[in-house]
């Protein structure tokens, strides 16, 4: 969006509309209505009843954004516009920083007085974290992913920090692989043990709600051939390098020989000028909110190599910032 001529050039109102715009398209998507908007249209009170006030305020939201020319309104019916879809295609980051982390942002300020503590006064909301990652790495990591396990043998895969568990029902459908996922958050493994449910796939794929961290309680490690785990190890990364590296050392002495672990994560912007770049300088900041620090594609080779894993593919995928690392168990 551009200031018209002629009108005077005030920066902050740019953020003011990037911040309701972020909540009610996340919003939208959250409550299911999204897609609808960008296919048959959204008619409130008619296509989603949902009492006086919920179908009001629905109206509402979408008379704003067609204010702000992302939604186009034909009779009674409300569709995206071209500016509107492109704005969904990356639903994902919305997602992901509004449902995810807006509730800690909110006490940002506590944060930084001291008053409050990340984790104990406020944290993230898992279940969106995930859902706004598994957007986000459908489309921007997941292909990419799918790539590198064309070469790689295995028969059953655990997923950790599975999330809503997409990635690992995909990868069981196309490779007939069997597996499990471990997410911390209920309700992260609530959506995911209703997908695979959906998918029909409840005999194969397991869910376990549990830490993701303790190597001893990992189902059937010893008879894996393929670890997932999706921007996940740069939380233990940033309890210390001496911490990531034991984990994943203990990971490699319960896995078989020739067995795989595939990690995707986000590495730090580039300089401290980094004003160009898309996400990274936010995915940095967000976690430094949670006191976590973000490691260098060249730092994430050597602590695999460190943990008895060769890495065999080290690449970039269209997420801003994001790397995907293959290491083997000798």
């Amino acid at each position: 969006m551009t200031t018209p001529v002629g009108v005077e050039a005030r920066p902050a109102f740019d953020f003011v509309h990037g911040f309701a715009i972020t909540n009610v398209f996340a919003s939208l998507e959250m409550a299911g209505i999204l897609d609808a908007l960008g296919n048959e249209g959204v008619q409130p009170g008619l296509t989603h009843r949902h009492g006086t006030d919920a179908d009001a305020l629905l109206e509402a939201s979408l008379r704003y954004l067609e204010r702000r020319g992302l939604v186009v309104k034909d009779g009674d019916v409300f569709r995206l516009s071209e500016d509107g879809r492109a704005v969904a295609r990356d639903k994902g980051y919305l997602v992901w920083m509004s449902g995810g982390y807006g509730g800690p942002m909110h006490h940002l300020d506590a944060f930084i007085l001291g008053q409050q503590r990340y984790g104990t006064d406020s944290t993230r909301d898992g279940k969106w974290v995930a859902g706004g990652a598994a957007l986000i790495g459908r489309q921007e990591v997941v292909p990419h992913a799918m790539r590198l396990l064309e070469r790689v043998p295995f028969d059953r895969a655990l997923d950790l920090g599975c999330g809503n568990a997409r990635f690992l029902l995909t990868v069981a459908q196309r490779f007939g692989a069997s597996g499990a996922g471990i997410d911390l958050s209920p309700e992260a493994c609530e959506e995911a043990v209703k997908a695979v449910s959906a998918a029909g796939m409840t005999d194969r794929v397991e869910i376990v709600v549990g830490d993701a961290f303790e190597v001893d309680r990992m189902p059937a490690l010893s008879e894996t051939q393929l670890v997932i785990t999706f921007f996940l190890l740069h939380e233990i990364s940033s309890v210390s390098r001496a911490a990531l590296i034991d984990f994943m050392s203990k990971l490699a002495g319960r896995l078989p020989a020739g067995a795989h672990l595939l990690a995707a994560e986000v590495v730090p912007p580039d300089g401290d000028g980094a004003t160009d770049q898309r996400f990274t300088p936010e995915f940095d900041f967000v976690h430094a909110m949670m006191r976590q620090s973000l490691m260098t594609a060249d730092e994430w080779r050597d602590a695999f190599e460190e943990s008895g894993f060769q890495v065999q593919e080290l690449l970039d995928a269209d997420m801003p910032g994001s790397v995907l690392i293959l290491g083997r168990k000798p």
